[in-house]
């Protein structure tokens, strides 16, 4: 009941004895001298203290006032959801025992009085009904089990309940208010939540000074009042909160098959030995899933993850099954790129496909085939004997690391590692055992052989979709080699094309001087390519010709894997370069000193002389030189001012252009051949092995 009130609000009331307008208030306010102050706010006038209306006014006043329970009581009670346990049982038991009282009164005829003495009084000699007896235990909301009933007690929960028009909630015993969040908890939580994950007595150690400083157990208090991510962020990234945060599961019961292949790329956890070298090394693995039947429906195997490795897989996966309608991947630029994306000449664009990226760091996302990576490659990669994962002993992984390292060193392979055609025979085989085995998300059906319940496997998940009526649309080979040949869009100039540093040419050409073409070819063979017009229209096939910048024509796919060497290369210029900066000056001395030169034989030298006469007899070797894209081959012994490093660089660039095919002269190979039994160039082909194959899994 407010102690203050207007003459408005007086006379809305309608006492008796006062007059029912404002006006007649206010005359007889000032007539009878009732205590009055100014009114804050807008308006201006006075207020009334209730204190001084007749006696009569105020006794209807509060009679008004116990029938009208105050909203503010109202507002102040907890959703029943909100209440805790020691909240909920008492509100529950006193409920009970008030409803106990009304049924004697309604049923007996006694008063309430008499009703609440007769229940206080068994209460208190114990003869109350089971059920009633351990309700007036939990009722009282207190440790002392002997504590029974008072009137008071009863009489106070009554109030309580018609205070609240009968809302039980007003039952409930009352939660203490929350605690504030101390002075201090700024200054710890941001001495706790760091990347290095301090503890919290090593948080406190590094307590500022002038600023007050909590217990162990208060900062371990506060900790567990924070929510798990507020309490995380900091001491782990974003990407590793998602772990903590909620996710939304994805329906696709409403799906068909062919509706959407999920797809990504997985660095395998084996060795495996390198196509071209020989040396061991983790291939990466793109595979596609379809998510309607969880169908591993391709996959495809490169040195590392790029455009052409996610393209290749997806071409299994609409050649072997069926296209699809939408292709989801992760937001790496494996599938984000011009010769996807291109609105032209790109790949969805021609495969008539939709594209959909995840959003950066939610593997959540993409949780079929990030499921599908832990339970199948990582499975496969267990059986090897080169397994390279997490869950390898460190002293079998150190033993059989030394066993094909030695064996790559001396017989230039290894027992032990699977070689390009193994490996992917043990991706074919994994794909029909995980097809045809009974998969956890798929709906389930009673095995005919068993007769018992099991879950469908991928294939007849597949089998079931075409029984009911669906049809797959594979693509072609033939339209897949179409389809899936990348396009960039060229300048023709007098019936030339440039692309990737060759050059094309056909008569058909010259008719299109001046205007741009598209130019559709194949990474892997760069001796032709196939024009067509900006509308779409086939021109015609130009063939690689004289007007090249190469003498040997270079693929893209060539071009590109060159581009990776150089990068492992450099990066590992890098690591020697650290190592040697690092190191006592007496052993970066013995890495930098200037070697004798190798001496080469009779043969070698008559060679040689041959060589360098008939390069001085020809009329155009200045042209041949400015052109060529390698450096002419060196036929002289090295000189005495050479490095460790440009011999060791030079001696690796003729063993890869050994291992791809390219002309290299007998005299190369033979300084190649003496340079690798030098024990410098031993020492540092052992720090290169190490080096370089961290570089090539990374």
């Amino acid at each position: 009941m407010k102690e203050w009130m207007t003459a408005a609000e007086i006379a809305a009331l309608k006492l008796p004895g006062l007059p029912t307008s404002e006006r007649g208030n206010q005359i007889r306010a000032d007539r009878d001298g009732w205590e009055k102050r100014k009114r804050s706010g807008a308006g201006g006038g006075f207020e009334y203290r209730v204190a001084s209306l007749p006696g009569e006014a105020q006794k209807s006043l509060a009679r008004k006032h116990m029938k009208a329970p105050s909203t503010l009581v109202k507002a102040e009670l907890p959703a029943p959801s909100d209440l805790k346990d020691f909240q909920r049982d008492p509100m529950t038991a006193r409920t009970a025992l008030l409803n106990h009282i009304d049924h004697l009164v309604l049923f007996t005829g006694i008063s309430q009085g008499m009703a609440i003495n007769a229940l206080v009084e068994a209460a208190s000699k114990g003869t109350l009904d089971r059920q009633l007896q351990e309700m007036v235990l939990i009722a009282n909301a207190r440790s002392n089990s002997s504590r029974t009933l008072t009137r008071a007690t009863i009489y106070n929960w009554l109030k309580a309940r018609q205070a609240a028009d009968g809302n039980i909630v007003a039952l409930a015993t009352k939660a203490p208010p929350p605690t504030a969040i101390p002075g201090w908890a700024q200054t710890f939580m941001e001495l706790y939540c760091r990347p290095s994950k301090p503890g919290i007595a090593e948080s406190l150690d590094r307590w500022p000074e002038g600023v007050e400083k909590p217990s162990y157990d208060q900062a371990r208090r506060l900790l567990k009042r924070v929510d798990a991510v507020t309490k995380n962020r900091g001491r782990m990234g974003p990407k590793a909160l998602q772990q903590l945060r909620a996710y939304i599961a994805r329906d696709a019961s409403e799906l068909w098959p062919g509706a959407v292949f999920i797809g990504d790329g997985h660095t395998f956890k084996a060795e495996i030995a390198h196509p071209r070298h020989g040396r061991p090394f983790r291939p990466e693995v793109t595979s596609f899933l379809d998510v309607y039947t969880r169908r591993w429906v391709g996959w495809s195997t490169a040195l590392a993850e790029n455009t052409w490795s996610v393209a290749d897989a997806l071409r299994h996966a609409v050649t072997t099954t069926t296209c699809c309608d939408i292709v989801y991947y992760d937001n790496g630029s494996g599938a984000k790129n011009d010769i996807w994306d291109n609105e032209v000449t790109g790949l969805i664009n021609r495969l008539c496909i939709t594209k959909l990226h995840s959003a950066p760091w939610t593997s959540q996302a993409r949780g079929v085939v990030e499921r599908f990576h832990s339970s199948v490659m990582h499975t496969e990669a267990r059986w090897l004997p080169t397994y390279a994962g997490q869950r390898l002993d460190k002293e079998a992984a150190l033993k059989t690391f030394k066993i094909t390292r030695k064996d790559i060193k001396e017989t230039g392979s290894s027992k032990l590692l699977p070689t390009w055609r193994d490996f992917a025979e043990v991706l074919d085989e994994a794909m029909k055992v995980y097809n045809d085995r009974p998969h956890s998300s798929l709906p389930k059906i009673v095995d005919d052989a068993t007769g018992k319940r099991r879950h469908m496997s991928p294939n007849e998940m597949w089998a079931d979709a075409i029984a009911k009526g669906w049809t797959p649309q594979p693509i072609s080979s033939d339209q897949a080699v179409d389809l899936f040949r990348p396009e960039e869009v060229r300048l023709c100039r007098r019936g030339l094309v440039e692309l990737y540093g060759n050059v094309y040419y056909a008569d058909a050409l010259q008719a299109l001087h001046g205007e741009k073409v598209r130019v559709r070819f194949d990474i892997h063979d760069p001796q032709k390519v196939w024009i067509y017009l900006v509308d779409g229209r086939f021109s015609c096939v130009a063939e690689w010709n004289a007007h090249k910048r190469s003498y040997v024509a270079v693929s893209f796919a060539k071009r590109a894997e060159e581009k990776r060497i150089a990068g492992i290369v450099e990066r590992l210029d890098d690591h020697r370069k650290v190592a040697l900066e690092e190191s006592t000056p007496t052993i970066a001395a013995s890495f930098t000193r200037v070697p004798e030169a190798a001496p080469i034989s009779a043969e070698e030298a008559k060679w040689a002389k041959i060589i360098e006469a008939e390069w001085q007899e020809l009329p155009n070797r200045k042209e041949i030189a400015a052109d060529a894209e390698f450096d002419l081959p060196q036929i002289t012994a090295p000189k005495a001012s050479d490095t460790l490093d440009s011999r060791f660089r030079k001696m690796i660039d003729i063993e890869n252009r050994l291992a791809a095919g390219l002309a290299v002269s007998e005299i190369e190979q033979g300084w190649a051949k003496r340079q690798a039994a030098l024990s410098d160039i031993k020492g540092l082909r052992m720090v290169f092995d190490v080096c370089g194959e961290e570089a090539l899994t990374a």
